[in-house]
């Protein structure tokens, strides 16, 4: 009996950790395709609606809410104005400052990061 409780217990451990690597791989598969998503808008290829529809089929409402989001849409923001200093074109810049906002407002970026309940903010 205790060998059958030790194969089970093996057994039901490699399920965890297999059902852990799909969940993680999903997650990471997700967040590159959002990334590309990101790195198109920001080349002004798409407009914000359009990445809004396709990226809410990628990922799920957790994903929008989560940090790592934020973090991607910030990276590909500074990605593109770096592309751009290498120009030295300010027009551009500003229109990227537009469509960083208008992501903002797409997925609600900026009320959700605005009051972290952390004293001393507002």
């Amino acid at each position: 009996m205790d060998r059958f409780a030790a194969i089970l217990f093996c057994l039901v451990a490699l399920g965890a950790i297999l059902a852990g690597v799909i969940y993680w791989n999903r997650r990471l598969r997700a967040a590159r395709q959002i990334d590309d998503l990101l790195e198109e808008y920001f080349q002004g290829k798409m407009q914000v609606g359009q990445l809004g529809q396709r990226a809410r089929a990628i990922g799920s409402r957790a994903f929008f809410g989560g940090p790592t989001f934020f973090a991607l849409a910030v990276s590909a923001f500074q990605h593109a104005i770096d592309a751009k200093r290498e120009q030295a074109n300010f027009r551009d810049e500003d229109e990227l400052m537009r469509r960083l906002a208008d992501l903002k407002r797409e997925f609600g970026v900026t009320d959700r990061y605005k009051f972290e309940g952390r004293p001393g903010r507002e």
